[in-house]
């Protein structure tokens, strides 16, 4: 009895250590089955299925899929009665397993039972009216004007014409590029091209624009020939502006811009001037693609200059041979009575006149070309001269012992009346009017404009009053405007032959007189 008994007692201890591991076991998978269906509860699987990202889920059902596809499509079907595929469920005794099993329900095998309709092709109609570039369209990128004026064009190169000039800051979009050029769209809807330099835009994604579908071709270049050998080259678009060099016949010449019956044009060696369009042929459309300009180089301009450099010696002459006169400081604005070489006779606001080397000064060619050249220097002084004072004593004038043609032929119209504009004895005469008649019966072709006529092309520059002689044309400052304002024939002795005011018509005044002395500015003696 006492070996049953303890093996009855060690059957029980078994069975009762048993069946608690197993209730252990069963209350922890009950415990994790009410979680993961807390877990995978309605509003916590909206909440996390929300939470992920779309193509993380396309993702994660591929994965899946993916091995599932390729069991089955790995294992065999029979279409036969649902016995033979699944097998009949089996009983799960507790005393095998303490697994919690969950009956699964069977999948269905009829193909049509779960098939879905088609999507419609109505659907898809306004996506397939859409034409593939509108479905892959770039956006167009801001960009604005980064210099202070830019040309816009009708095509990606300089050889195409200017459509526009566009100022600072001004909006574009741009829509295509093109090398170094960008298709663009103005705010009133045109279409231009832009260089890029001349852009501030974000080029990381203005480099991403596509390249036009056609690139216009290139227009005509704008060009002229010249068909009269000697044609002048001038400073602006009048026969009253300074001439700068004569072009040879058949030279070709870029059109730059056109005023009037005048085109501004550059030479093959980059010379820009001006020329008459009357001596020029230029193929049909070319000038109508000319930019017309409004605003031309002033005719009379002042002739100053700024001395460029501190210390800057004044000499007497137009060489360092010369005495020293004294020095000037930077900035100081000189008039400019003569040229000699590389020297320009001075005057300063004190008064005191001089030459200065040009390299020390700054002035426009513009300028310079209408300063009148000395044809000689002033003599190398014996000895030192003392500096001048400024103060302007009377000229002593040679009596006029004899007249010459010009003056005789001048001196017939005194009391002729003044007409503004008037170059006709019949009707009356203007100051430069006068000096362009006279002349003109002497061979000589002034132009109708003061400033115009104190020209070395018409003879040599004079420039001290008491060096004059008759017949010399005689420049003034300062009448009625800034700058050379009127002119007269010199007679002898100081006088002057010229057509003075309205009131007074023409007449002659003296150059030792204060307004005329004050005023006086140079001569031209003309070369006949």
């Amino acid at each position: 009895m006492t070996s049953s008994s303890s093996g009855a007692d060690h059957d029980v201890d078994a069975l009762q250590n048993r069946a608690r591991r197993r209730r252990q076991r069963f209350v922890s998978s009950t415990a994790t089955a009410l979680v993961l269906r807390t877990m995978f509860s309605g509003a916590a699987v909206r909440d996390v299925l929300r939470s992920i990202p779309l193509r993380y889920t396309l993702h994660f059902l591929v994965i899946m899929f993916v091995p599932i596809a390729a069991i089955l499509s790995s294992a065999p079907l029979t279409f036969g009665p649902r016995s033979a595929l699944l097998p009949a469920p089996s009983v799960v005794s507790m005393e095998q397993s303490s697994d919690f099993v969950i009956p699964l329900a069977p999948l269905s095998l009829d193909d049509n039972a779960h098939r879905e309709a088609p999507v419609p092709d109505s659907a898809f109609a306004e996506i397939d009216a859409l034409p593939i570039s509108a479905l892959l369209q770039i956006q167009p990128v801001a960009a604005t004007i980064a210099a202070e004026v830019a040309n816009v064009r009708s095509g990606p190169g300089i050889a195409y014409d200017a459509m526009a000039r566009l100022s600072a800051e001004t909006s574009l979009q741009l829509v295509a590029r093109y090398e170094d050029w960008y298709q663009a769209q103005t705010s009133d809807g045109q279409i231009v091209w832009i260089a890029a330099e001349l852009l501030d835009t974000d080029f990381i994604a203005a480099d991403l624009l596509p390249e036009p579908a056609s690139i216009p071709a290139p227009p005509p270049p704008k060009v002229a020939r010249v068909i009269e050998d000697g044609l002048n080259l001038r400073d602006g678009p009048s026969t009253e502006y300074v001439g700068m060099v004569k072009l040879p016949v058949n030279i070709q010449l870029d059109l730059l811009a056109r005023f009037g019956d005048w085109f501004q044009v550059q030479t093959p060696d980059g010379q820009i001037g001006w020329v008459t369009s009357r001596f020029l042929t230029i193929d049909p459309g070319i000038t109508e693609r000319v930019e017309v300009v409004t605003q031309i180089p002033d005719l009379t301009p002042a002739l100053v200059a700024l001395v460029r450099e501190a210390q800057v010696n004044l000499r007497g002459g137009p060489g360092t041979a010369y005495d020293k006169l004294g020095t000037l400081d930077a900035d100081v604005q000189l008039e400019l009575l003569a040229r000699y070489k590389d020297w320009f006779k001075v005057r300063t606001p004190r008064g005191t006149e001089g030459w200065i080397s040009m390299e020390l000064m700054d002035v426009s060619p513009y300028v310079t070309r209408r300063v009148p050249q000395a044809r000689s220097a002033p003599a190398l002084p014996r000895t030192a001269s003392q500096p001048t004072t400024g103060i302007r004593s009377p000229v002593q004038f040679a009596p006029a012992s004899t007249t010459s043609g010009p003056v005789q032929f001048a001196l017939q119209f005194v009391g002729s009346p003044y007409v503004w504009g008037g170059s006709d004895p019949k009707t009356g005469f203007d100051c430069s009017g006068f000096t362009k008649y006279v002349y003109a019966q002497y061979g000589v072709s002034l132009p109708h404009s003061s400033v115009g006529q104190y020209n070395t092309q018409y003879g040599t520059a004079i420039s001290n009053p008491s060096d004059l002689m008759p017949g010399d044309i005689v420049f003034f400052v300062n009448t009625y405007r800034r700058g050379i304002s009127h002119v007269g024939i010199y007679i002898g002795g100081g006088d002057i032959v010229q057509a003075l005011t309205p009131g007074r018509g023409v007449g002659i005044a003296n150059l030792n007189q204060q307004y005329w002395a004050s005023r006086y500015y140079g001569a031209i003696r003309p070369n006949r």
